[in-house]
């Protein structure tokens, strides 16, 4: 009976491990881009604006062009009616005033005819909308800047805590040889000691890579739009590969063309002076074209609603405005439009230059990275054979543990500068084509 217990509580055991395993998503570099592209907050509610962008167009248009129509019904029923009072030298007397039902329904039409800003409203509003169409795209472009960081983070955390299991894994292995030989009065009490004080420092070490681990996963899940208790594994390591240079005058002629912050700036330039133009136009006269078609009923209640009689009137007419004095508004409003336009051609020289200032930034942290991949990756090597030679002359009695413990802190450091210069590495190559437009490009031909 107690068998069989231990064997329904094994059984329930793996099911628990295979539903948390099922649970669990992995995920490559491309697979993560594409459900942040897909499911990312930030990047929804952009698109929702670029929508209601479009759909201001439309309203442009109804506003600008379309004729307005609109529709009245009207009724009235008189609780007491009022009367008229007749006094003439043969006769005197009042009557009652109206009747006890009153219904009246119409139409009006409104058309413009010409206004200055006519074509101009529905410019601005399609400017703008290019404007949110840009942002967008620029805005999935920085989506996936972020996703490829975030993603080398985790890769870079996952080879931390790899790297944290082997020095544990060694410094307690040294601890144990360390201890045999202090038992066996081979080794002084102090390197015991060391050996011992090493080890300890390193499990807080290991803890926070751990940690460390968990915070990039979060980020990773902030940024695919998963819930913070969902479980991730992301399936590649962090190896280096070389990615093909860029010259530094193709990059900024690609910046120019491609940058998608710098198009919409160059579009609110445009905005700014149609903005500016239309201003300006409020000094034209308007020119509608009206219309009013109007029936309408009166009668008491003698008589049957069937049985009303209608009364019918149409008329159309022209209506003109000419703007002749408002307090001087008119103009104080086209200068500061001409000022905003002043405004948005300095923000765009400006942007340019702090563009093209982190691009070379970019492409210099670039080369840094690269040469201290270059540095370090035969050293890792160099470095952990010189920790095996320490721990070979310690064990013979010709060494100290302290050399064992600097040889073990240079293999670390070592390793971790190799492995944050491969994940710079890569994280500066993500920027470089964020910047180029790079991003934007791959995006188009999928």
């Amino acid at each position: 009976m107690k068998l069989v217990k231990i064997l329904i509580m094994i059984l329930l055991f793996q099911s628990f491990l295979s539903a948390q395993t099922e649970n669990e998503i992995k995920l490559n570099l491309e697979e993560s881009i594409k459900i942040a592209l897909e499911n990312n907050s930030d990047l929804k509610q952009i698109k929702l604006d670029y929508k209601k962008a479009k759909e201001q167009v439309w309203e442009a248009y109804g506003t600008s062009l379309f004729p307005s129509i609109d529709g009245n019904v009207s009724y009235q029923r008189a609780v007491k009616q009022g009367v008229i009072i007749i006094e003439t030298p043969f006769f005197s007397g009042s009557f009652p005033q109206g009747t006890k039902n009153t219904l009246t329904a119409s139409v009006s039409l409104e058309q413009p005819l010409f206004t200055g800003a006519m074509f101009l409203a529905t410019r601005i509003a399609e400017t703008f909308a290019n404007i949110s169409e840009e942002n967008v795209e620029y805005s999935k472009s920085d989506l996936i800047t972020k996703v490829k960081e975030a993603y080398y983070n985790i890769l870079l955390a996952q080879e931390f805590v790899k790297l944290g299991n082997l020095n544990l894994n060694l410094a307690k292995k040294n601890l144990d040889d360390t201890e045999s030989m202090y038992n066996a009065g081979l080794s002084p009490e102090y390197d015991f000691l060391k050996a011992k004080v090493n080890y300890q420092n390193l499990i807080p070490a290991l803890t926070e890579v751990e940690n460390q681990l968990n915070l990039s996963k979060n980020n990773m899940k902030f940024l695919l739009g998963f819930d913070l208790s969902q479980k991730i594994t992301v399936t590649d390591s962090l190896k280096y590969s070389e990615i093909s240079d860029m010259e530094m005058n193709e990059a900024i002629k690609m910046l120019e063309e491609n940058n998608k912050l710098i198009n919409q700036l160059k579009l609110d330039q445009e905005l700014k002076d149609l903005t500016a133009s239309y201003q300006f136009s409020k000094h034209f006269p308007e020119l509608n074209l009206t219309g009013t078609y109007q029936a309408q009923a009166q009668e008491n209640d003698d008589k049957s609603f069937s049985n009303w009689y209608y009364i019918n009137s149409f008329y159309v007419g022209l209506n003109l405005k000419v703007p002749i004095f408002k307090g001087f508004s008119i103009d104080s409003k086209a200068e500061q439009a001409e000022i905003d336009l002043l405004k948005a051609q300095e923000e765009l020289i400006k942007t340019k230059r702090n563009l093209i200032n982190q691009l070379e930034s970019t492409m210099l942290n670039i080369n840094k990275a690269k040469e201290q991949i270059e540095a370090y990756e035969l050293s890792v090597s160099e470095a952990f054979r010189g920790y095996e030679i320490s721990k070979q002359r310690f064990d013979a009695g010709l060494g100290t543990q302290l050399e064992v413990t600097n040889a073990l802190v240079v293999f670390s450091q070592t390793k971790v500068n190799y492995l944050t210069g491969v994940r710079d590495y890569y994280v500066y190559n993500s920027l470089l084509d964020h910047l180029v437009g790079e991003n934007n490009i791959l995006l188009n031909k999928n």
